[in-house]
């Protein structure tokens, strides 16, 4: 929390001026040291800073600047969110930001996504909120078929099968 830039604009003191990725790696073995198998993961912990209209936030220079590129590497989210739902599309736009880059394994495919939307209750709000709903129903409409992703040490399975042929 510590590096993530803060900043002020008419809706918010304390606005984040940036997304933030936490990953967690996670391996899973066997207290068998037979089990040539094993199972990895790859946890993102992601929060977006939300869209900005800056007709109601009025940012100036730094800030009116960072809004632009938060608003940008959104869209570019919601545009892969969109091809990920359009089972016709051939073109997933994934390397059009870093986000959507980073993201890439964990956008559909085999894995569970999980998106928590955060949004206001003040009625003069309903906008944000309705955009809001919008991409978590976006999101909700990206297939997937989660499954488990096993590895396996090659070294051992080898010993293995040398075992089997003597």
């Amino acid at each position: 929390e510590t590096s993530r830039a803060i900043a002020h604009h008419e809706l918010n003191s304390r606005s984040s001026r940036s997304h933030a990725v936490f990953t967690i790696y996670i391996e899973s073995r066997s207290r068998l040291e037979s089990e040539p198998s094993y199972t990895r993961s790859k946890l993102h912990l992601v929060d977006l800073a939300g869209s900005e209209r800056l007709t109601k936030t009025r940012p100036n220079g730094q800030v009116e600047q960072e809004a632009m590129y938060i608003n940008r590497s959104l869209s570019f989210l919601e545009q892969v969110v969109v091809a990920l739902a359009d089972k016709k599309r051939s073109h997933v736009p994934f390397r059009q930001s870093k986000l959507t880059h980073l993201l890439k394994d964990s956008l559909g495919g085999s894995c569970k996504t999980h998106f928590i939307a955060n949004i206001w209750t003040e009625p003069e709000q309903m906008e944000e909120t309705l955009s809001t709903l919008r991409f978590a129903t976006r999101i909700m409409n990206v297939p997937s078929q989660p499954a488990p992703n096993v590895h396996y040490n090659y070294a051992l399975l080898l010993d293995q099968y040398k075992e089997e042929i003597r």
